[in-house]
């Protein structure tokens, strides 16, 4: 599947979702600082009859002749989607009609007009099966109970599915931001970076080993900065972090484990939703991040687990009003973050992708991480002299 983190799709559940005023609110944003293009995609399954929505239909899906169409749109008409896009101020404005057996082809074909890097907003569900893109947003009307077929396909895709109730979203424009040529979220949450271990197998400070010429702690902070409303380190030491703009948390109580640095960092975080993070896991997996801050509408911990018991209770989603059960966890002398399995409600989600994940917990694994990411580099700059 093609990847191009360039690319916003944003699919719906059905009619009169305000899809398309969303896309305005995008490209009217940021339209003013980048080139950003649109494209409406129609797709049209002959062996369903003429319209996709059903009944007579408004003649466009019937006027395709071959396995796609690509249009672009030139009319200024604030009754046409791609013209508000167009008014909205995207540099230009494509409508790509498609018969859903040559999703791929049409792809292919919209990419000719489009240039390779150019921040793009796409209205589509269908779309989503041929292109992963920087972000999958779908808007779901509350009032409509059924779901289009051309969006069950995909749902599962979604970075963010979000409400549409009484001519309102539950999720702003405004959380859709910018960084590295990449759609991204701002997530309506806190992280979390603890930093109070000693690092006795490693031998030095983990949190301070360099990484791509800066400290380790930075490195992960800067991969989070963008995606919450705030970061926060948890650590005894605060003078030791003063090179950050971070807020330093020291735990209320030292000497009590990271059971006491989540409770100490959840009391003073200003969201009810945290993630946590060690300070020494230096790549941030922010798909799956995404997935486990999605899952928390009714749960209060979501924690990755691997090989059905092998917790991962130091890369987890914990909501800040479990800190009163950590508390008295602390204060009964516990330490095991799994004792608050116990009490309260908490989802797992199964975490097999080896790939990315490391841990740094002795040199050997530090040298090998950054052995690592020599090689990769070496690799990019050879794929580029090809």
């Amino acid at each position: 599947m093609l990847v191009k983190p360039n690319f916003l799709i944003i699919g719906s559940t059905g009619r009169n979702t305000g899809k398309t005023e969303f896309a305005c609110r995008l490209i009217g944003k940021y339209s003013k600082e980048f080139q950003v293009y649109g494209v409406k995609v129609v797709s049209i399954d002959p062996h369903e009859g003429n319209c996709p929505r059903g009944g007579k239909g408004c003649g466009v899906c019937t006027s395709l002749k071959d396995d796609y169409e690509i249009t672009e749109e030139s009319i200024i008409d604030p009754k046409k989607d791609t013209s508000r896009m167009l008014m909205a101020g995207a540099c230009k404005v494509f409508f790509l009609k498609v018969s859903v057996h040559a999703l791929e082809k049409g792809l292919n074909a919209l990419l000719g007009v489009i240039p390779d890097d150019v921040l793009t907003v796409f209205e589509s569900n269908s779309i989503r099966k041929v292109v992963e893109p920087g972000l999958f947003l779908v808007i779901k009307n509350l009032k409509e109970k059924q779901v289009k077929e051309s969006c069950v396909e995909v749902i599962h895709y979604a970075d963010k599915v979000i409400d549409f109730y009484n001519m309102s979203w539950n999720f702003s424009p405004d959380r859709v931001l910018i960084k590295n040529n990449t759609w991204i979220i701002r997530e309506n949450a806190t992280a979390i970076i603890l930093a109070g271990g000693k690092s006795s197998r490693m031998g030095v400070d983990k949190s301070l080993l360099p990484v791509n010429g800066e400290p380790l702690i930075a490195f992960i902070a800067n991969q989070l900065e963008s995606h919450f409303n705030e970061v926060i380190i948890g650590a005894n030491d605060p003078g030791k972090f003063n090179f950050l703009k971070y807020q330093v948390v020291p735990d209320v109580e030292k000497d009590k484990g990271p059971l006491m640095g989540i409770y100490s960092c959840l009391m003073a975080s200003s969201d009810e939703v945290n993630f946590v993070t060690a300070c020494d896991i230096p790549v941030m997996n922010y798909r799956l991040i995404q997935n486990m801050i999605n899952l928390s509408g009714d749960a209060d911990i979501i924690m990755p687990v691997r090989e059905s018991n092998k917790y991962e209770p130091l890369y987890a989603v914990y909501k800040k009003s479990i800190a009163a059960n950590a508390l008295t966890i602390l204060k009964n002398n516990g330490r095991k973050i799994t004792d608050l399995f116990n009490h309260v409600k908490v989802k797992f989600i199964e975490f097999n992708d080896n790939a990315w994940y490391q841990n740094l917990n002795i040199k050997d694994e530090y040298y090998e991480f950054i052995k690592k990411g020599e090689l990769q580099k070496c690799f990019r700059s050879d794929d580029k002299n090809q």
